[in-house]
């Protein structure tokens, strides 16, 4: 039998931003109001978004706490320049 009662567990928050300009940042103030109120946060960004926070603010934005953590998932975009944007270049056939 578990010690912990159903009482005791913190609900867990899965924060997934769609991942384009403007909507990460409100997305990570949503995840720390809800961590502020007891909430475990679980904050998902894609590879490259991950990668530009890293490199924006320093590794100490993403070394999360016990109960606030960052996790990536694949884009699907092949490795790039650090500083691209994520826009596609447009058709080499003229139209």
């Amino acid at each position: 039998m578990s010690t912990n009662t159903v009482a005791e567990e913190k609900p867990h928050a899965v924060c997934v931003p769609f991942p384009a300009q403007g909507h990460i940042t409100p997305m990570m103030k949503l995840a720390k109001v809800l961590h502020s109120k007891g909430f475990h946060v679980t904050f998902v960004n894609t590879e490259y978004n991950h990668r530009r926070l890293i490199r924006c603010r320093g590794s100490d934005a993403v070394a999360g706490l016990s109960d606030f953590r960052f996790a990536t998932i694949p884009d699907g975009l092949p490795p790039s320049d650090a500083d691209a944007t994520q826009t596609r270049r447009p058709s080499a056939t003229p139209p």
